[in-house]
């Protein structure tokens, strides 16, 4: 019999400042066939955690662990270890990488083991899509550098995104789409996906200029990524040619914005696509004007590749992708290490008053 002590955060529903730290044990001998402890070993933290908590009740982002009434526990990106194993097909020691909860352990049910990953079946688990409940194995993940654990930690969701919503905005863009705009476009996912929308545009037969929206302080540091053709700060934005077809990419979930970009582009606005929110505060209030746009759901995209492409192929697209990307940042950005329940607290609050600094990787361990 082994006993794990169990920490997790969780997070008030109707106050996301409020957090609480429970405290529990796994005991090894109460856990089913199949059942595996996985001990979280570090995660990445950004603003896409931040969308997980806002979106929580929407999108069913606290279906996934459970928690005790009235709050939630926030979902994160991490490595995590086989720790305890009652399956025949995982053995105590292998490294892991996948969504895991803001907490020191996570029980699933191992099943559908392949030796390049495995997922939680557990039902238990109110999943939203499988992409969610995969765990991928590092000794056979063409993407992995156990020299560039931050790097992965604090893009592989995030690139991933980027690189399938590039794979999207290929099939809705068109000869007439003359400009895609990406808003936020300091934060890791929006140059991600400016990056490859750039580098793809010739070979997709199209010529269409990439354009970045972001807030003055954001702007010379956003430029220096060189992922996008034009870097505009938010004031500058009724300098877009209002003449010129237009795909509006949105990171900010700020709607007194995209309103008056929907009003400036009018006619020559193709698409407005929600991909995320960076702009907590503006969650808060209520704004009149409708929007026309649509919810980007990146897994629904990963899945119709995955059938397309096959799980190797997919993967092997995103790691050449993924190669090119990390090349061209690697000198632009630095890590932070965050160690301990307080400092994580700390810097989850940070985050929600958007106070991430762009130039910085985040690594969060327990």
């Amino acid at each position: 019999m082994s006993v794990f002590n169990l920490q997790q955060i969780q997070t008030n529903k109707s106050d996301l400042s409020k957090l609480d730290v429970v405290s529990s044990s796994i005991d090894t001998d109460s856990l089913e066939t199949n059942e595996v402890v996985l001990k979280v070993d570090s995660f990445g933290f950004s603003a896409n955690n931040i969308t997980y908590a806002l979106f929580g009740e929407k999108m069913g982002y606290w279906g996934f662990f459970p928690a005790q009434d009235g709050f939630g526990i926030m979902p994160i990106w991490g490595f995590a270890t086989v720790e305890y194993s009652n399956s025949p097909d995982l053995v105590v020691g292998e490294k892991v990488f996948g969504y895991l909860p803001f907490a020191t352990h996570l029980v699933i049910t191992a099943g559908k083991v392949t030796s390049n990953d495995f997922y939680d079946v557990s039902p238990l688990r109110k999943s939203i899509s499988s992409v969610y409940d995969q765990y991928v194995r590092c000794n056979a993940d063409p993407a992995y550098d156990p020299n560039k654990e931050d790097w992965q930690l604090n893009f592989r969701p995030l690139f991933m995104t980027s690189f399938v919503l590039d794979d999207f905005v290929g099939e809705i863009a068109t000869s007439d789409t003359a400009t895609i705009v990406l808003t936020s476009a300091s934060s890791k996912t929006a140059y991600g996906a400016a990056y490859l929308l750039k580098h793809h545009c010739k070979n997709r037969g199209l010529n269409y200029k990439v354009v970045g929206l972001t807030s003055a302080n954001n702007k010379a540091f956003t430029e220096k990524t060189s992922c996008y053709d034009q870097v505009l700060d938010y004031q500058e934005f009724s300098s877009l040619d209002k003449n010129a077809q237009t795909i509006v990419l949105d990171f900010s979930g700020n709607k007194p914005l995209l309103l008056d970009i929907q009003a400036h582009l009018a006619a020559s606005l193709q698409k407005m696509i929600y991909i995320g929110v960076t702009d907590v505060e503006s969650q808060a209030k209520s704004y009149a004007g409708e929007l026309h746009g649509e919810f980007f759901f990146a897994p629904t995209q990963v899945n119709k590749r995955m059938k397309e492409w096959g799980g190797k192929g997919f993967m092997l697209r995103y790691a050449e992708a993924w190669g090119g990307f990390s090349k061209q940042m690697e000198p632009l950005l630095s890590t932070t290490n965050i160690v301990g329940v307080n400092a994580i607290q700390s810097i989850y609050l940070d985050g929600l008053k958007g106070k991430f600094d762009t130039s910085q990787m985040y690594v969060l361990t327990f």
